[in-house]
């Protein structure tokens, strides 16, 4: 695994790189503070600039109609093919205090995502659902600083939600994502964002530790994947390639690769 050769696809570091999400041909991700995505499809060279906003960008997903829907600022926005952002919803938090993270689409159709302060410094973080059809936006829970994922499992039932800064993967249910459990602890690192592949498998970007986890579906650890980069943000397993998002945010010193975003075979890289 040391041996593995992770290839930027990204022209240059960004900030903070995040969200990895599949399309129809490759993948997208953003750059999340400076309000700006990029899309990449395999062989046609590095990503490009499809969209930059003038409010930080957490993730952006098509939804079951095409449409392709982004946290943004402190709600939800639709994105148009001219670079233009529609809004849909907010939460109604101060942007000068608060802005979005990650989310993902839950299987009813419903947008789950993350709201943080701006630095992380207090436990102001919270998880919403947006529901298109009433575009009603509620608080599913508060008290986690720096909330990532979610991650809908293959079940459909159980959602896994990284509680950045305390080092913890949480365990909840769609049902009633208000009670949690542990999933994983990580005591020399951040889980950040997560991704299950085809074979059940959890992946697990391990913020400030320079690596992926992957557990199996129980929350046992199979092993690690050292990676060259500090700050690795998302993961995405992808037609025999693993993607990684990364961030140079303050790092004094950084390498690089830091803030690239990279790929490497599947091959080269299980644990």
């Amino acid at each position: 695994m040391n041996q593995t050769e992770w290839t930027p696809v990204s022209t240059h570091a960004l900030d903070l790189g995040e969200g990895l999400r599949p399309t129809r041909d490759g993948a997208r991700w953003v750059d999340l503070e400076n309000g700006e995505l990029y899309a990449w499809t395999p062989g046609n060279g590095a990503a490009v600039l499809t969209h930059r906003l003038p409010q930080p960008l957490g993730f952006a997903e098509e939804d079951a109609a095409g449409r392709l829907i982004a946290a943004a600022g402190t709600g939800v926005v639709e994105l148009l093919v001219d670079g233009t952002a529609v809004p849909l919803a907010d939460t109604g938090l101060n942007p000068a205090r608060y802005r979005v993270n990650d989310g993902a689409f839950a299987p009813d159709g419903s947008l789950w995502f993350g709201t943080m302060v701006h630095d992380g410094s207090e436990p102001g973080g919270a998880v919403w659902r947006w529901d298109p059809a009433s575009g009603a936006v509620v608080q599913l829970r508060g008290g986690i600083p720096i909330p990532n994922g979610p991650l809908f499992l293959p079940d459909g039932r159980r959602v896994l939600i990284s509680d950045t800064e305390a080092g913890t993967i949480l365990k909840t249910t769609t049902a009633d994502p208000g009670v949690t459990e542990v999933f994983a602890q990580v005591p020399d690192g951040n889980p950040d964002g997560m991704f299950a592949d085809a074979r059940g498998r959890i992946w697990s970007a391990v913020w400030g530790a320079a690596r992926l986890d992957v557990y199996a579906g129980d929350g046992q650890r199979l092993g690690s994947v050292p990676l060259p980069v500090r700050q690795p943000t998302s993961v995405l397993v992808l037609d025999g390639q693993v993607l990684v998002t990364s961030a140079a945010t303050g790092l004094s010193d950084p390498g690089p690769l830091d803030g690239y975003t990279l790929t490497a075979p599947l091959s080269e890289v299980l644990p």
